[in-house]
């Protein structure tokens, strides 16, 4: 047990005294989320491997309604903190917008109806209930009370309390239509109108739960605002970096949200991170996989270590706990990484931000860097560090792009590493105009870059210091909200040094193949489509779209045909800032001119409507008819000034 024997040991090194600034465990912070598997059988393997980490979130089970299987869940948990004086169990207790059925105690007037009386499917399993009946609430903290007061744990977990309805979990596995009739008036409710109401009941039910349990046990939630701070001892950022790497979020985002939560909600606080391998097995991967296929999809999901490293040096830039896991289908895998028995002890002050992009934060046992950005970065220090990842023992170390390392001060010899730096680098600068690696391909623009994925995809188009521009894709749905995926990605750099880029768009037995031709002529990046429909279609949208960063462009001004004005710092009153139009210039405030040409008529959103910090070019073209065979084309032009 060397983690409990270095905090133990704490009194003793010179400089490190135990102040109420380093209670608790010390660094990594390692957590589990929602099947570590502790039960009343569980082995003294099984004691060894769940007392490693520092907070169980769920995954501890029996049948409480028996007496003996109570009676040795309390002595394995009682062996767990034996042996972890610091781990905190949290009970899941309960998940806010949905129930079982079959919960006899739930009352009968609390599930979700939609206009015709019938309800609706939740998580597989599960079926929606309306947060609007205080009855409903009232069950809700309840549960919360009795995980701590009946069951002995150290407080409750409650899952799904992100602000406003919970869309996304409506209908989840099957993605069938639905309507809400939330105050049972026979009519659909407007969506504005069960944001705000969720978003109210939520707030409610996190005081409801504070007030209950009141002010030591431990009250975490998965998700929840600012709202959440007065109630809550921290909250769970489910996937957020899995996001990021999807160009979905912003790194810095999370980062804030994050950092919000570790220094600000009441101690102890168990704000976490979660992140996956990204690898999505079936809903039900008992019944849906055999053995073979299961053992084979978790070992590539437990390899996938740059996404590992990513989450755990990133949760170090605060004072949270880190977990990683296969995916949200599947969670609570017991892996374990060296870094997390890195013996960093305690942080010596806040995370810094570098000149290269990279986030530095040092700790009495050593430097955690973390690169958000899309390049690699140099790294050099006066002395000697050790690689925990790798075992590299120099002064000059490379950090890769979306990745992170724990460096240790030594005095051993230089040695290279186990794990070789990336080649050939992503720099901004270099003497190949064109640069592949892996499955992105690294386009250099005479001071600029602009990088893609395999799909063709711009994740940052960048002039060196700012991140100008990203997340230029086409989106492509027929049922709403569910893009098609892209199949058979291919890529070539022509003799001319443009990329082109093929592959195919499919769902829902449609099928469209595109050519995307991008390349760095007359001082401009231009991105053209070439549409082809494979088969009939009934389009419900089909969008372009290209963002520009809210942290960038906030308070800046556009000129977007005879449209212009300033950027809202704040959320505009309505989604669309102007349109259509076919040429847009935006000034950020002290960064360059960005001007984009597009091809047919286009708007300028701002995305944080939906979710999304950035003001989204795009030209849409809703439900749209096609015929196999059919072919168009669409373009965007960007010039840097």
């Amino acid at each position: 047990m060397k983690r409990f024997a270095t905090a133990c040991l704490l009194a003793l090194v010179p400089g490190v005294t135990a102040t109420a600034e380093n209670a608790g465990p010390p660094f990594p912070r390692i957590a589990n989320c929602y099947a570590v598997g502790l039960r009343p059988d569980s082995t003294p393997k099984d004691i060894e491997e769940v007392a490693r980490f520092d907070l169980l979130i769920g995954g501890v089970w029996c049948n409480w309604s028996n007496a003996n299987q109570r009676k040795k869940l309390a002595e394995n948990m009682a062996e767990v903190r034996k042996r972890n004086p610091h781990i905190l169990i949290l009970d899941f207790s309960s998940s806010a917008p949905y129930a079982y059925p079959k919960d006899a105690n739930f009352p009968k007037s609390g599930w979700l109806l939609q206009p015709d009386g019938k309800h609706i499917l939740g998580w597989p399993g599960t079926e929606m209930i309306n947060l609007t009946k205080p009855e409903v609430l009232d069950w809700l903290a309840a549960r919360s009370v009795a995980s701590v007061r009946d069951k002995g744990f150290d407080g409750s977990f409650i899952d799904c309390m992100g602000g406003g309805f919970d869309w996304w979990a409506c209908n989840i596995e099957h993605g069938e239509a639905y309507r809400i009739d939330a105050d049972e008036d026979g009519k659909p409710d407007d969506r504005k109108e069960l944001d705000a109401a969720w978003l109210k009941a939520k707030t409610e039910l996190a005081r409801k739960v504070r007030e209950a349990l009141g002010p030591k046990a431990v009250f975490m939630a998965n998700g929840a605002g600012e709202w959440g701070l007065p109630s809550m001892n921290g909250i769970l950022l489910e996937d957020r970096l899995d996001y990021v790497l999807e160009g979905r979020h912003k790194w810095e985002d999370v980062l804030r949200e994050y950092l919000r939560w570790t220094e600000n909600a009441p101690q102890p606080n168990v704000t976490t991170i979660v992140s996956s391998s990204g690898l999505e097995p079936p809903y039900n991967a008992w019944k849906a996989m055999d053995a073979k296929d299961r053992e084979a999809l978790l070992e590539r999901g437990r390899n996938l270590k740059d996404r590992m490293r990513f989450g755990l040096a990133t949760t170090l830039m605060g004072d949270g706990y880190y977990a990683y896991d296969l995916h949200t289908r599947w969670r609570g895998q017991r892996w374990w990484y060296p870094e997390y028995d890195a013996p960093l002890r305690y942080p010596k002050g806040r995370a810094e931000k570098q000149a290269d992009g990279t986030w530095h934060r040092e700790f009495d046992g050593g430097t955690v860097i973390v690169n958000p950005t899309s390049f690699d970065v140099e790294v050099r220090f006066a002395d000697r560090h050790r690689d925990i990842s790798s075992g590299k023992v120099s002064s000059d170390f490379i950090i890769p792009a979306q990745d992170g390392r724990i460096l240790l001060p030594t005095k051993e010899a230089e040695v290279a590493g186990a794990i070789p730096d990336p080649k050939p680098l992503f720099t901004l600068s270099g003497p190949e105009p064109v640069v592949e690696r892996g499955d992105r391909c690294l386009l250099r623009l005479k001071g600029a870059a602009a990088l893609f994925d395999a799909s063709g995809r711009l994740l940052t188009l960048t002039d060196g210091t700012h991140p100008l521009l990203d997340h230029l894709v086409a989106t492509i749905v027929k049922t709403p909200w569910r893009d098609f995926a892209y199949t058979e990605c291919r890529h070539e750099v022509l003799s001319d040094g443009h990329i082109r880029f093929t592959g195919k768009r499919s769902g829902e037995g449609i099928t469209v193949a595109y050519q995307q031709d991008v390349q760095f002529k007359e001082g401009a990046l231009s991105v053209a489509w070439r549409w082809q429909a494979l088969t009939d279609a009934q389009f419900h949208m089909f969008r372009h779209s290209l963002d520009f960063p809210i942290s960038l462009y906030a308070g800046g001004r556009f000129k977007a045909g005879d449209a212009g004005g300033v950027l809202p710092q704040d959320r505009s009153a309505q989604p669309r800032i102007a349109g259509p139009f076919r040429t847009i210039t935006v000034t950020p405030l002290g960064s360059p001119v960005v001007r984009v040409e597009l091809s047919a008529d286009g708007g300028l959103i701002d995305e944080r409507h939906y979710g999304v910090n950035a003001y989204r070019l795009s030209s849409s073209q809703p439900r749209r008819a096609v015929k196999a065979g059919d072919t168009w084309d669409f373009s965007f032009t960007i010039r840097i000034d």
